[in-house]
């Protein structure tokens, strides 16, 4: 990474992305990227040829030559960015073409916008005839894109004036909170032309971005700025999630007396069944396409008594609903998720019957259960559809707020009981299935993240669990029991095991939360403090507990009850990033 300075505006410059554009402070451009996107939707991994940094007084230069991996692309990118007197002028020029023709989804320039002095402010657009249409930008998450046909942008955020043109193509915009980013993103090539098509010899892209920023920006403080400050909440029920074929029924023993969420096809055994029986068990049930839904439930149903398993809450989906629709359709044919519940009741009698998806709130947003039908809603969230990068990733528990805010708008009184919300994805909507990650890397799109084997996971998890316990939900899953998504895998016991079992013994206890780079759950029984940031955090004189580090990693490893062990004297240890304190007490701030 590197730190750019021109006049009064600033950015970073990685790996070819121009990030946290901002003016005075004040952040006018979340990325400016230009990835290839492939037929399933997954970013095909761009390598640096060659790349040149000059800068000249007030104006900076920089060119990248770049390459997919294994020459199935290649391009160039010049931009320019000019200190000006009344604020700074950025131009940047994407060329892409490939030897052979490639099928891509997208190709080109994408901008994402930050939601901070955004969310809910006026918006011109520009389209491409030269109209134009004064809008908003959305305030509660827009489940389908809020803005089409654009040529250009212009809007202000906290008193800078923000003018964006575009050519090259024409661009369309999506509310990615959908997908848990903290953004609102403009990209190309609108989703209403056929996909895939072409990038090759005679099909090259050609774009340019031109951005001025004006005026003197009022760079908020506080709350105002988005500034940590405690929310009170209560802190939710925490569950682990299993699936035969993703998890393996031996792991559930290293967390009993967890709730679990055990999602299985309809026509799923007896034997599963009685593996996973006892305790509080949330069936999560896809029935088969063109199964009848009365018949299968009512004989998954027997095969649950059989298998002495009694589910505490049930919900149902059709299978061709684990994949993602646009809000105007076409929707599948057969039963819709709502048309379930009335088998769904009859099998189970008197077990809460609940809604939503197994899948994304992207997809919950687009497809909403009805609150006057249904017990409870739920939804699961990935950080890993878009973007892959460890700062990405962070950046997507800033989006959970405002998801869980407009779930509670759709839900009414009905409670919150979430599915798995993790990294990685779990199953993917947007294709066939989770794409391959061969070389274990940070992927987009990928089942088996490397980050869930390390403290990031831990830490990604405590982020979670704050936003959950600010936004009101009831329950949620923040690890599967073993394999890809799971605490635990070859016998060892990841960072997120240790994590999730000490959250477990704050449920529905009073908390006071502090979100962003510092995270903290504090209650009477007991305080969360994970360091998501760059600075060391030093805990207060006092404070006992286990510090998941990498001086315990190995320890911990070897002990599913590591966490839950005799407390350590902790007073002026200092939680480099990424650590996390499990700690005794209330440690709240004032402590």
């Amino acid at each position: 990474m590197t730190r750019v300075q021109i006049g009064r505006l600033s950015f970073a410059l990685i790996e070819g992305d121009l990030r946290g554009i901002a003016l005075d402070g004040v952040e006018v451009l979340r990325r400016l990227s230009y990835p290839v996107r492939d037929s399933q939707w997954g970013t095909l991994p761009a390598e640096t040829l060659a790349e040149a940094v000059a800068q000249d007084g007030g104006h900076w230069t920089y060119h990248r030559r770049f390459a997919g991996r294994g020459g199935v692309f290649d391009g160039s990118l010049r931009a320019e960015v000019w200190a000006e007197p009344g604020g700074a002028r950025l131009r940047l020029e994407v060329e892409m073409s490939a030897p052979a023709d490639l099928a891509v989804n997208r190709a080109g320039f994408t901008l994402l916008h930050p939601l901070r002095g955004v969310a809910g402010q006026p918006l011109r657009v520009t389209h491409a005839d030269g109209t134009q249409r004064d809008t908003h930008w959305p305030l509660r998450i827009s489940p389908a894109q809020p803005v089409f046909d654009i040529a250009g942008l212009a809007h202000e955020v906290a008193g800078l004036g923000v003018e964006i043109r575009m050519s090259g193509d024409v661009f369309e915009m999506e509310d990615q909170r959908n997908w848990s980013d903290a953004s609102y993103k403009t990209y190309c090539r609108p989703l209403r032309l056929p996909l895939p098509y072409r990038l090759g010899p005679d099909h090259p892209v050609r774009q340019v971005v031109d951005i001025t920023v004006t005026g003197r920006g009022t760079a908020p403080t506080g709350a105002a700025a988005g500034a940590a400050v405690p929310v009170a909440g209560v802190v939710p029920q925490v569950a682990v999630a299993a699936e035969p074929g993703l998890t393996t029924a031996a792991a559930r023993a290293g967390y009993a007396g967890l709730p679990l969420l055990l999602r299985v096809r309809a026509d799923v055994e007896t034997a599963v069944l009685a593996d996973h029986a006892g305790g509080a068990v949330t069936l999560e049930v896809i029935l088969p396409e063109g199964a009848s839904p009365a018949a299968a439930l009512a004989r998954l149903a027997a095969r649950c008594a059989a298998a002495g398993l009694v589910p505490a809450r049930v919900v149902a989906l059709p299978a061709p609903y684990m994949a993602s629709h646009q809000p105007d359709g076409p929707w599948p044919e057969g039963p819709a998720p709502m048309d379930l519940l009335p088998a769904l009741r009859a099998a189970f009698p008197g077990v809460p019957a609940g809604g939503g998806v197994f899948t994304n709130f992207t997809e919950f947003n687009r497809c909403p259960p009805d609150p006057a039908r249904v017990d409870f809603m739920t939804y699961g969230t990935s950080a890993i559809v878009h973007a892959a990068d460890d700062l990405s990733v962070l950046e997507t528990l800033e989006a959970l707020p405002d998801i869980h805010a407009t779930a509670r708008e759709w839900a009414g009184d009905r409670p919150l009981h979430l599915g798995l919300c993790a990294i990685a994805m779990r199953s993917n909507p947007y294709a066939a299935d989770c794409l391959p990650n061969p070389r274990h890397e940070r992927l987009a799109m990928v089942r088996d993240d490397p980050r869930q084997e390390t403290r990031f996971a831990a830490g990604f998890a405590a982020g979670v669990l704050a936003a959950a316990t600010a936004g009101g939900v009831a329950s949620v899953a923040l690890c599967m029991t073993d394999g890809p998504l799971g605490g635990q895998a070859g016998g060892r016991f990841r960072p997120v095991h240790h994590l999730l079992r000490f959250a477990a013994r704050l449920a529905e206890l009073p908390a006071r939360v502090r979100m962003g780079a510092e995270v903290r759950i504090a209650t009477a029984g007991g305080t969360i403090l994970a360091n998501l940031g760059g600075d060391e955090i030093a805990l207060p004189a006092g404070a006992r507990g286990r510090v998941i580090c990498a001086a315990t990693e190995a320890a911990a490893a070897r002990d599913g009850d590591w966490a839950c062990g005799p407390a350590l004297a902790l007073g002026g240890v200092r939680l480099a990033p990424l650590d996390v304190a499990l700690l005794e007490g209330d440690m709240g701030e004032d402590a």
